[in-house]
């Protein structure tokens, strides 16, 4: 035999592929990692990035991917054309077909069995050449395939990413059409309850005709009244008393006003329906509204000493767009009264006892002098900025009323015994008139030489508000709040005063607390739920009903003292067992 290696037989492509099953889990393990970590780190630059990265990068992605796609099939046809000359150079061998291997093992058998060393060991040789080469050639096919298959596949797998990503852009762009919809449909709905309520503004012009009419009545009976009084006047020996026109101060209902027009004025006042209508941006009245107008066009320049004036009068800035008021109103019932009042009438009790309606009268602004209103209807009326002076407005029902950043002044909201009510609610009644006046909101009032003794107040509001002389005995106020105010000389003898806040209240004494447990009905108030703070006059100066309505020397001279502190709350209502719904 002889001792050099076998003659490869002609190069044949049609050979069968020796299956090297030993290899394939291992390539097909580190593939399918290299996918996965591939598609990780996609992720996670997506995780971070957003897709608006991806956006922007897409075309040098895309372009990564394809030119690493057209690599890796370079190198798989240049390996495919090239592969005998790689073959031969590294292992010896241009071809590993299947049929070349039974020569090298007849060989290494025959060797063996006539024990020829160096047949054996030429015939192994060729036999490792071949299944090196064979086994270099496999691994490097089954490369490039799974190369191939899983840069198409991540390729494919971001592509889908990008679509959810883009798809989710979509849906976000879309929520926010949606959004921005429901906005208009809110605001064309507001609109629609802006028509509704402004066709009821409509109806009720009729309305204001006839109080028109009603007003010439009125003036009507003045110039009577003060043709009466001149006459009188001179008949006496008096001279003229300033009614040579003809017109008198005050009318007395029961001798200048006839049935037919005390019905007529009950009957208008019934006639409009309470309504909202458009919350008017300028406020002509408003002394702090007219000061924010004014200093609006220095805003930007001025912003801090803005800011200030802004928490001090409660500036509000108007909506971007017309708005509707809070609740309902009736600007008519209003125009009623203002009538009644400027024609001369001071005394309603009669026309009350009528049926004279005021409740949700719209009367802002209004000067209300000397006015009683005993039994009156007055409901949900709006008093805001009001002048009220020695008005009585004993027995009435002021429930929900407003009267935030109005002036008051000897005025009586007291409970009224029936021996003390005027003609005619002396002879029909014989029990005390309660005033009622829960849910009233005297908000940055001042209160001065006010009477709310024996009133029913459950839940009314002095926020910031100032009071001074101010008296609650015997008052029924559980759940009202004091919130901030200032409180000089205010009595709460033998007051319920369940769940009543005191919280940031300014008051003149030490003892205030315990001052007020101690009259106020027994169990109604908490005094170790508040604690007093010493504070100084220039915190209560900040208070802007203080300071307009006083000064530290009238403080001082009211209370006696220089000293200051202010109500802080340490505890809560409900959760304390001695805490009770008003």
């Amino acid at each position: 035999m002889s001792d050099t290696p076998p003659e490869m037989p002609p190069d044949d492509e049609g050979g069968l592929s020796l299956p090297l099953r030993a290899g394939s889990p291992r390539i097909s393990a580190t593939v399918s990692i290299l996918v996965f970590g591939f598609g990780l780190a996609a992720g996670v630059l997506l995780a971070f990035t957003g897709y608006a990265v991806m956006e922007e990068s897409a075309s040098l992605l895309i372009t990564v991917f394809l030119t690493a796609i057209f690599l890796i099939t370079l190198i798989g046809v240049l390996g495919y054309l090239l592969r005998r000359p790689i073959l031969r150079y590294f292992f010896g061998v241009a071809t590993t077909q299947l049929e070349l291997f039974a020569k090298p093992l007849s060989e290494v058998a025959e060797g063996a069995f006539i024990r020829d060393v160096k047949r054996v060991t030429a015939a192994t040789g060729l036999l490792v050449q071949l299944t090196l080469a064979r086994y270099a050639w496999m691994s490097t096919r089954r490369w490039i395939i799974a190369s191939l298959t899983g840069l198409i596949a991540a390729l494919a797998a971001l592509a889908g990413t990008a679509l959810l990503f883009k798809q989710n852009e979509l849906i976000a762009a879309q929520s926010e059409l949606l959004a921005y919809q429901n906005d208009r449909i809110a605001l064309q709905t507001e609109l629609l309850k802006q028509d509704v309520q402004l066709a009821e503004a409509a109806r009720n012009s009729d309305i204001a005709v006839g109080i028109s009419e009603i007003g010439g009545l009125l003036g009507a009976a003045m110039v009577k009244a003060g043709k009466r009084t001149s006459a009188a006047s001179q008949a006496l020996g008096q001279g003229a008393t300033g009614s040579e026109s003809g017109f008198v101060a005050v009318l007395n209902p029961f001798t200048d006003l006839d049935a037919q027009l005390v019905m007529r004025i009950a009957s208008a006042s019934r006639a409009p329906k309470p309504y909202r209508f458009l919350d008017p941006a300028l406020r002509a009245h408003d002394d702090a509204d007219k000061l924010r107008v004014a200093f609006e066009r220095r805003r930007r320049d001025l912003p801090e000493a803005h800011a200030r004036m802004a928490r001090y009068f409660q500036w509000q800035d108007p909506p971007e767009t017309d708005r509707l008021i809070d609740r309902p109103a009736s600007p008519e019932r209003a125009q009623l009264l203002e009538t009644m009042i400027r024609a001369g009438l001071r005394e309603f009790e009669l026309l009350n006892f009528y049926g004279l309606d005021l409740s949700f009268a719209y009367a802002e602004d209004i000067e209300m002098g000397l006015v009683s209103m005993q039994g009156g209807q007055l409901s949900y009326a709006n008093f805001d900025r009001a002048d009220v002076i020695s008005c009585d407005f004993a027995g009435a029902s002021l429930e929900n009323t407003r009267f935030r950043k109005a002036r008051i002044s000897d005025t009586a909201f007291r409970g009224l015994p029936w021996r003390e009510a005027k003609v005619p609610f002396r002879d029909a009644y014989d029990d005390i008139m309660p005033t009622a006046l829960a849910g009233a909101d005297f908000t940055g009032a001042r209160i001065e030489s006010s009477d709310f003794s024996h009133v029913n107040g459950g839940a009314m509001r002095f926020d910031a508000a100032t009071l001074a002389g101010v008296d609650f005995t015997g008052a029924e106020i559980g759940g009202t709040t004091f919130t901030d105010a200032v409180l000089v000389g205010v009595t709460f003898d033998g007051t319920g005063l369940k769940s009543v806040d005191f919280d940031g209240a300014y008051v003149f004494d030490a003892g205030f607390l315990a001052r007020v447990e101690a009259g106020a009905v027994p169990g109604s108030f908490v005094a170790d739920r508040f604690r007093l703070v010493e504070a100084d006059m220039a915190g209560v100066m900040q208070v802007a009903s203080a300071y307009v309505m006083l000064t530290p020397e009238d403080i001082e001279a009211r209370t006696g003292s220089d000293k200051v502190w202010r109500v802080e709350r340490v505890r809560a209502f409900e959760t304390d067992p001695a805490a009770a719904t008003p």
